[in-house]
């Protein structure tokens, strides 16, 4: 239930962070916000939350080292900065951002966006049932990955990208599916940011991209899933 969901929201711009926070209240998310890196890093460091939203430019610090933080305790978390620069997105994402929304952004589609990550997060429109393939076991039930029967730590975003592959097993996947399933059809993710999203995931499985065993590229198509199934 929304009201057992925490937030932490990292925005030095207390004028603009009061607003979202009314947006977030009223769907009755607890909210935990700071205006600095030094308190988040210590909130972070001693409380536990479902989301986190960073402003990029902090006092006292950067807020990619606290989505670093988030990250390494897989915490969703939700990039907001002025700059609009897509290689400050795609680094974002490379240090394991779920979503990403520039300045000036509406705090509806910001609270959209939270809902949207908290949905996938919560895996709630993933069936019940195990995918089971060559060295690599998906519960997505209960959201967990073995890799030769050892636990594999994903962000919520690498599984639903390893999890719509999965249940697509051998069909290969449109880069504008995947955003259209994943992210709803955003403006703001790119192409190249599923690519990257997939390169984490590929990494992470010690996959090769010249010679893959479980996801293959298809230039200018999209991506396959292509592990054999094991019964």
């Amino acid at each position: 239930m929304a009201n057992d969901v925490s937030i932490i929201y990292v925005e030095d711009d207390v004028s603009s962070a009061e607003i979202l926070i009314l947006y977030l209240q009223k769907q009755d998310y607890n909210v935990y916000h700071y205006d600095n890196a030094l308190d988040a890093k210590r909130a972070l460091e001693n409380l536990s939350f479902n989301l986190a939203i960073f402003d990029v430019m902090l006092p006292n610090g950067d807020g990619r080292e606290l989505l670093k933080m988030a990250v390494a305790k897989e915490i969703p978390s939700i990039m907001v900065t002025a700059k609009v620069a897509e290689t400050d997105r795609i680094h974002g994402f490379e240090l394991g951002a779920e979503d990403y929304i520039c300045k000036p952004y509406s705090p509806r589609e910001l609270v959209f966006r939270v809902q949207a990550l908290l949905k996938r997060s919560n895996n709630q429109q993933i069936p019940n049932k195990v995918l089971r393939f060559t060295d690599l076991t998906i519960d997505l039930d209960a959201k967990q990955v073995l890799l030769f029967e050892q636990p594999l730590s994903l962000t919520a975003v690498e599984f639903s990208l390893l999890a719509g592959l999965a249940i697509k097993a051998q069909h290969i996947i449109s880069r504008d599916q995947i955003i259209s399933s994943i992210w709803q059809g955003s403006t703001e993710i790119t192409n190249r940011a599923v690519d990257t999203h997939l390169a984490n995931l590929r990494k992470k499985l010690g996959d090769s991209k010249k010679h893959p065993k479980f996801i293959a590229t298809h230039y200018g198509l999209g991506y396959q899933f292509i592990a054999s199934k094991v019964s």
